[in-house]
């Protein structure tokens, strides 16, 4: 089986306060996102784990249960209560961002050995952390419901609380037979828009071997080109031409007295 993908992207139609609310849990999206970059960057074994593991481990360094009350690092100190789906979309953004800067890092390190080990000057800069953070927001499954063709409830932080809003969409609407993965909530312009990635499996081409043979023997898939007129002529052109070079090559050979 294979495996094809794309993005699906519907406008939000405007209503009052909608872009507000939007804009209001992008910057919230990446205040959270940017906490958990920071522990990341101070317990680094995390990046070692897993998804699934890491993602437990940072829960537990930051959010306060029964269970775990007093957490090294709690999240209540930089925002209140957040939707569960909410804060574990924020890890998995840090987690991106905290693995890509932690691989550009050990590669800056190792260049730099191996200069300072030739004994040769290294002036190559660093990298640094995100000095920003501008990430869509990726809305896990609880923070949306009731998808429609053209409508859908959104929960969004309005700047005091969390709100589910029902939102108009338009554009192209999700195709038959594909799945929806969770969507993105991106700003264009001033413009908001969900990006929605869906994936279809579908059976695996056969071998090249084998669809040449199939043509070969004059069998063609129904609805498909018949291509072994256009194959033979092109063997045929290729065999002229190199039966033209090679006269050439003996002439030339023969005119100036070449034995081999």
């Amino acid at each position: 089986m294979s495996q094809a993908t794309q993005t699906i992207r519907q406008k939000l139609a405007t209503r009052p306060h909608l872009a507000q609310w939007c804009q209001a849990t992008k910057d919230l999206f990446n205040t959270i996102a940017a906490f958990y970059f920071d522990v990341l960057q101070a317990h680094p074994a995390v990046l070692d784990l897993n998804d699934t593991e890491a993602l437990t481990a940072l829960e537990r360094l930051t959010h306060a249960t029964r269970k775990n009350p007093h957490p090294v690092m709690p999240l209540s100190e930089v925002t209140g209560d957040v939707p569960a789906f909410f804060r574990r979309a924020t890890i998995h953004a840090a987690l991106g961002s905290a693995r890509s800067f932690s691989r550009h890092l050990s590669k800056w390190r190792a260049q730099k050995a191996k200069a300072e080990a030739k004994k040769k000057a290294f002036h190559k800069r660093p990298p640094v952390p995100p000095r920003t953070w501008r990430q869509a927001p990726t809305l896990y499954a609880g923070m949306y419901k009731e998808r429609k063709d053209g409508t859908l409830l959104l929960k969004v932080w309005t700047g005091s609380s969390w709100a589910w809003i029902k939102c108009q969409v338009g554009g192209r609407r999700l195709a038959e037979g594909w799945e929806a993965a969770s969507p993105a909530l991106v700003e264009k312009a001033g413009t908001w828009w969900l990006h929605t990635p869906i994936t279809k499996q579908f059976e695996s081409p056969g071998q090249v071997v084998e669809q040449l043979h199939s043509s070969e023997v004059g069998i063609c898939a129904e609805g498909e080109q018949h291509n072994l007129y256009l194959w033979n002529s092109m063997h045929a052109l290729g065999e002229q031409v190199a039966h033209l070079i090679s006269c050439r090559i003996v002439e030339c050979a023969r005119t100036h007295g070449a034995t081999i």
